[in-house]
């Protein structure tokens, strides 16, 4: 199960490819790459364990990227009404397809088989839970950080700014 961190830097790459380029636009895809981990925060509302409904509600299923996508659609579009214009089909699909792209990466990168450390809450105290998750968090830097880099370089969104591959 991949970290906030690795969930983050995919979400970022998934912006970036798509042309988001305002901090504003890449924290709201941040964001969205990590929403289905809401599930920790239902599970401590509901019944004060962390763990107790992760992956067992809609936020880790096929369909939840899909919901969230529609919704981010439908909102763009009202966001277009409120400002006194009609929305184009592009002002309420591009957003719909972007959050969906954002949300399925979460659900799609949860049961990748990287040498991830796991323990149970019961199984150590705090400081080893969270030596475990740090230790999981360089993992996901390693991996998905290398990956973002390599794309960055082969599609020029190496940030300079405009897309384009730098001067040689």
């Amino acid at each position: 199960m991949a970290t906030p961190v690795g969930h983050s830097i995919v979400g970022y790459m998934v912006a970036r490819a798509a042309g988001v380029k305002s901090r504003t636009g890449l924290a709201f895809a941040i964001g969205a790459a990590n929403l289905p981990d809401i599930d920790f925060l239902l599970g401590y509302v509901a019944n004060g364990d962390l763990r107790s409904m992760h992956r067992e509600v809609i936020t880790h299923k096929p369909a939840f990227p899909l919901l969230v996508g529609s919704a981010a659609g439908l909102a763009a579009g009202a966001f277009s009404l409120l400002r006194g214009r009609r929305p184009a089909a592009n002002d309420i699909l591009g957003p719909a397809a972007l959050t969906t792209a954002l949300v399925s990466s979460h659900v799609a990168m949860d049961p990748l088989p990287l040498p991830y450390d796991s323990m149970e809450a019961d199984q150590g105290g705090r400081v080893e839970i969270l030596a475990t998750q740090a230790w999981n968090a360089v993992i996901d830097t390693a991996v998905y950080g290398l990956l973002a880099i390599l794309a960055m370089e082969r599609t020029g969104l190496n940030g300079n700014g405009n897309g384009a591959k730098p001067a040689k």
